[in-house]
């Protein structure tokens, strides 16, 4: 192994755990000049650039988990790069290009993370549905806010939240004269949100509320929604709260989602 292989090496084991010796072994074969340069800007010295290295950074969790090919020579560059299994809020690849100066020390690191591109469509797509329909028994329930009638915002966790069409999400409200269903009138924005730290998949859903009355959905939307809300409301007193999706945003696992109905609601 060339002594400068070694010294990318030891920086991309620093930088994939964080862990102090690590970074020990690492800042032997840093310059005193050594340049980090990332999407963020850029680093300069070697003190600033080690502490980049050194104990649990936003994407250390993430880069735990990176695997690296072969080095890439060019031009007495070495250039490495790893992939990072499907983790939501995450990066798909990791670039790094080492530059060296003629003491086989590490002068430059260029790096370069890649994320996939945001799937987008104008309907649910069927992998979400499944994270939303699946909260509750995940133990992620989909927390719902909304302005109450004194203006003050107001947050809910909603087990009952299902998907109900292409373009619209359910809610059974069990208290048919709770907070959510009287603010209707006064406004029907509604926002949802749904956060999995285990997979870093987030949803952040804004739409319109409207409460249905006809037999037919009350029907469909009790019958979606888990056992256990139902259970709560055995003699179905509640009302079925439908939202009608304006924008759903997020990350998920198999990265970052767009859904943007063609017709909007009012």
């Amino acid at each position: 192994m060339s002594s400068r292989t070694q010294a990318a090496e030891a920086y991309i084991k620093a930088l994939r755990t964080g862990e102090p010796s690590a970074t020990q072994a690492a800042a032997q074969f840093l310059a005193d000049d050594v340049v980090l340069a990332t999407a963020q800007g850029e680093v300069s010295g070697k003190a600033e650039v080690l502490k980049r290295i050194t104990g649990q950074w936003p994407q250390t969790p993430v880069f735990q988990h990176s695997g690296f090919g072969s080095p890439q020579e060019s031009n007495g560059s070495i250039t490495y790069e790893g992939e990072i299994p499907p983790m939501g809020a995450a990066p798909q690849k990791l670039i790094l290009k080492f530059s060296y100066n003629g003491s086989d020390k590490i002068q430059r690191v260029e790096q370069e993370a890649q994320t996939a591109p945001a799937q987008q469509s104008e309907t649910i797509p069927n992998f979400v549905r499944g994270i939303i329909n699946g909260a509750l028994n995940n133990g992620t329930p989909i927390v719902v806010a909304y302005t109450a009638e004194d203006g003050q915002p107001s947050l809910s966790l909603r087990g009952s939240t299902q998907v109900y069409s292409d373009t619209q999400l359910c809610i059974w409200v069990r208290n048919a004269e709770g907070g959510i269903i009287k603010t209707l009138s006064r406004s029907n924005r509604i926002t949802l949100l749904y956060r999995d730290s285990k997979t870093r998949t987030t949803l952040i859903i804004q739409g319109r509320g409207h409460v249905e009355t006809d037999p037919a959905v009350r029907e469909r939307v009790f019958q979606l929604s888990p056992e256990v809300e139902q259970n709560h409301d055995p003699s179905m007193k509640g009302a079925a709260l439908i939202i009608d999706v304006v924008s759903l945003g997020g990350t998920t696992q198999r990265g970052p989602v767009r859904v943007t109905p063609a017709v909007m609601p009012a």
